[in-house]
């Protein structure tokens, strides 16, 4: 007598425990703490965790090349709060733009995109952070943010430059561009 394949197959029970997250939120859990770096060598994309950023050490997966530093930028816009402020912006060496933004802002979700569009463009050059005012209002009054979105550009955790209000793509490029030179 010969059985169906599901006989043999390890009985799994059904994923209904209230405390499992659902699949979307954790690939979107997964994303916020990595970033993906693309290989030098081989051109593979590599999943760096959150915690290994400033980790010389990582490697290639297929190729086993090591992973520049200059690919620990991460290729999408990072979220930052109150807590995380000081080690992703001020103690970061490299360029970072950081937007103040709201949730219920129009002017902040019609700059979003063109955000996350510039941060794959400078991926490597240029590190993107965000910073919701409703959640971080500390840092947000510290640094005087009156309005959103208001941009902030560090270069060496110093502030090099600041623009309120949204502002055109070909501005914005203009601001990235004086921050890398």
């Amino acid at each position: 007598m010969v059985l169906p394949w599901s006989a043999y197959a390890p009985q799994t029970p059904p994923l209904t425990d209230v405390d499992t997250p659902a699949w979307s939120e954790y690939i979107s859990r997964m994303d916020r703490e990595s970033i993906i770096v693309r290989c030098p060598q081989c051109g593979a994309k590599n999943r760096i965790p959150a915690n290994r950023w400033g980790d010389n050490k990582a490697v290639c997966g297929r190729c086993k090349s090591p992973l520049p530093p200059s690919g620990l930028f991460p290729d999408r816009p990072v979220s930052i709060s109150d807590d995380t402020f000081a080690g992703e912006v001020l103690g970061f060496e490299g360029p970072v733009l950081v937007e103040f933004f709201s949730p219920r802002c129009g002017h902040c979700q019609r700059l979003a995109p063109v955000l996350d569009e510039l941060a794959s463009v400078y991926a490597g050059r240029v590190k993107f952070a965000t910073l919701n005012i409703d959640q971080g209002h500390m840092i947000a009054s510290q640094q005087g943010v009156d309005g959103t979105p208001t941009l902030f550009f560090y270069k060496r955790g110093r502030l090099v430059d600041r623009v309120v209000g949204a502002v055109p793509r070909p501005e914005l490029v203009r601001h990235l561009d004086s921050l890398t030179s």
